[in-house]
């Protein structure tokens, strides 16, 4: 995957594609947050979000309060968004509508 940083209309481009990621005011990085029925599901969440990291040898910033997640997506070397940040957030996204779309607080 690629470690090159998104010029401004390919991360806009890419950004609009994903569900819900949003994209920080100075384009370095996208986050998303979800809020899950109960602590045991928010935890279960993280530890998926962990092993599809492990497989793209890639790994975000995590803030966990009770039910509450909170991930935030960026390449350190590359000072940036590159496609391994997107490649990320979209199976993120899968894991969601897959396993965990019943268990989203409203």
């Amino acid at each position: 995957m690629q470690d090159t940083r998104l010029s401004s209309p390919a991360l806009d481009d890419a950004v609009a594609r994903l569900d819900g990621w949003t994209l920080a005011a100075d384009h370095g990085h996208i986050a998303r947050s979800w809020t899950f029925d109960s602590f045991a599901t928010a935890m279960a969440f993280w530890s998926q979000v962990a092993a599809l990291a492990e497989q793209h040898d890639h790994h975000p910033e995590c803030l966990s309060l009770y039910t509450h997640i909170r991930l935030r997506l960026w390449t350190h070397d590359a000072g940036g968004l590159t496609h391994k940040d997107v490649a990320l957030a979209k199976d993120i996204d899968a894991l969601i509508l897959g396993e965990f779309s019943n268990k989203l607080k409203s």
